[in-house]
């Protein structure tokens, strides 16, 4: 009986699972018949593309790492930011933002970053990783 029951669950993955392959061969067939991506351009024309691109990569290169060091230094305001704005910091959870949104809710306003320390959670941090937190948010 067993036998049969491990067969029967065989041929079922089987036929639930060939859609699934059956669709990529699919796309991979006619990926591989129209030489063009999305937007219609032929793959020589993508190659030639690809090839001038590193010289205007590299000139593009610095501001793009100016941009990202400008994000992660760019403060959060605890004051008036959104649960999600505030899960964005590095160091705070889910948990911890929705305590930092209930808390200004129920006391007002933070005064300064510092404040944090009152809130549930903040408390029983560490003072380096506290610190960390606090220099990614600002009060004011």
């Amino acid at each position: 009986m067993s036998f049969y029951r491990s067969l029967l669950a065989a041929a079922a993955a089987i036929v639930i699972a060939s859609p699934v392959f059956a669709d990529d061969t699919a796309a991979n067939n006619q990926n591989a018949q129209n030489p063009a991506d999305q937007s219609g351009a032929p793959v020589a024309q993508q190659l030639a593309d690809n090839a001038a691109a590193p010289a205007d990569q590299n000139a593009q290169q610095p501001a793009a790492a100016q941009q990202s060091a400008d994000a992660s230094s760019t403060q959060v305001n605890v004051n008036t930011a959104s649960v999600k704005d505030l899960m964005k910091v590095k160091g705070v959870n889910a948990s911890k933002a929705k305590a930092i949104v209930s808390y200004r809710k129920k006391h007002g306003d933070f005064k300064s970053v510092d404040d944090l320390s009152k809130v549930k959670g903040f408390s029983k941090l560490k003072p380096a990783k506290l610190k960390a937190i606090q220099d990614q948010l600002t009060a004011g």
